[in-house]
């Protein structure tokens, strides 16, 4: 396994994970349900990314996957997570006035907001890498 390949399933990890932890989100806002569907998901979505993600790169060798973990990594997750924190920030006074009107409940906004906040970095950092 080559440093371009762990990088795509390093990719492909973080979107597929995102991607279930946005559908969670989005699911249970259109619902007003805190468990859209399985509310494990988002969670095994993740720790199975995380392990393909982990086995890729033991199985790669220590030189490439120090390479495909490289500074420029860290600049591009660095970003991500910075936005990430805003976005997450930014979520409270939305969903205060959704709760404050009505239309959501607290255990969905809470089931959303979470979600939400894990997708965030996920889904900006591959932005991020595709547009770099």
């Amino acid at each position: 396994m080559n440093v371009e390949t762990l990088s795509k399933i390093r990719l492909f990890g973080f979107a597929v994970a995102g991607l279930v932890c946005a559908g969670y989100s989005l699911a249970a806002l259109a619902s007003n349900s805190p468990d859209p569907f399985a509310p494990w998901l988002p969670a095994v979505s993740g720790v199975a990314a995380a392990a393909i993600i982990w086995v890729s790169a033991l199985s790669a060798g220590g030189s490439k996957a120090d390479a495909a973990f490289d500074e420029f990594y860290r600049i591009e997750w660095r970003k991500a997570v910075g936005f990430a924190y805003w976005f997450a920030i930014l979520l409270y006074p939305i969903f205060a006035v959704l709760m404050a009107l009505g239309w959501v409940s607290s255990p969905t906004a809470f089931a959303s907001m979470g979600t939400a906040s894990g997708a965030a970095p996920l889904l900006a950092f591959c932005f991020i890498t595709l547009r770099s």
